[in-house]
């Protein structure tokens, strides 16, 4: 069994997800470079290899510091 059926179904279980289709059709389907939005159900046709670019916001860059300065437990 490829290991990222159990990585996809212990996130399942761990977000309450009921996966919108079987585990290997998901891996299939990313596979070929789209992705499966989980929640709904979406399959997002060529987005897998899409690059997204985005920045930190000033709240968010202190956050970040302040995880890796283990000041806040995540």
């Amino acid at each position: 069994m490829d290991a990222r059926i159990g990585e996809l179904l212990a996130l399942a279980a761990a977000e309450g997800l009921t996966l919108p289709y079987p585990p290997a059709t998901i891996l299939r389907l990313e596979d070929a470079g789209h992705v499966v939005d989980l929640a709904t159900g979406e399959i997002l046709l060529g987005e897998g290899e899409k690059a997204y670019l985005w920045q930190w916001t000033a709240a968010g860059e202190a956050w970040a510091h302040l995880v890796a300065e283990g000041l806040v437990d995540v």
